[in-house]
């Protein structure tokens, strides 16, 4: 039996919640706070690493009571290349891959997280996306060869920016539940019970 590639996680969490009108990654769902259902779900045995890049203190302290590196983002402009690439840097050349993560997807799986581990392994020169009922999200998965240009993306430029530059590349993994997909920008996004 081959063996599987080596993954790593990255998990964005720098964003500054302007439309939510407070941290949401902190504002409680189901009585824990939004990130913390990532934290909660992620199948570690999937990954050499965990990494929380984050701007928040209150952040990277939760993260490492889950055992997971924390790298602080002291860019404070909001530029999420600058949140990739910290991330990237924490993450080793040697692995085959890396899944970036948003943290505003409380409805996420593990069962999704597997999936799209298990596709890679299946095709690791792919970049795979997740997407229901024709809308793709997140997590997505880099191979190490697109590493380099993740570390120098444009600025406030995403992982999007690679997706559209190489759209050959792309392999999509069909998700049922669109809710798993929803990431939650403002508090009508919520549930009427989380609010």
């Amino acid at each position: 039996m081959a063996c599987k590639k080596k993954l790593s996680a990255v998990i964005l969490a720098s964003g500054h919640s302007q439309r939510f009108g407070e941290n949401k990654l902190l504002y409680p769902i189901d009585g824990i706070a939004m990130i913390e259902h990532l934290f909660s779900i992620m199948p570690t045995d999937l990954f050499k690493k965990v990494i929380v890049v984050s701007i928040y203190e209150e952040i990277l302290a939760l993260s490492e009571k889950y055992g997971y590196l924390s790298a602080y983002n002291d860019d404070n402009t909001g530029d999420i290349a600058k949140t990739i690439a910290l991330g990237i840097d924490m993450a080793s050349d040697s692995e085959d891959g890396c899944m970036f993560f948003t943290s505003d997807q409380p409805w996420l799986t593990t069962a999704t997280i597997r999936r799209l581990a298990g596709q890679f392994y299946n095709k690791p020169e792919k970049i795979h996306i997740p997407i229901c009922q024709g809308e793709s999200g997140n997590p997505v998965i880099f191979p190490r060869r697109f590493f380099a240009e993740l570390r120098t993306l444009p600025p406030h430029h995403s992982g999007k920016y690679l997706v559209k530059k190489y759209p050959e590349a792309i392999s999509y993994l069909a998700v049922t539940n669109s809710q798993e997909l929803k990431d939650v920008d403002t508090k009508e996004d919520l549930p009427p019970t989380s609010i």
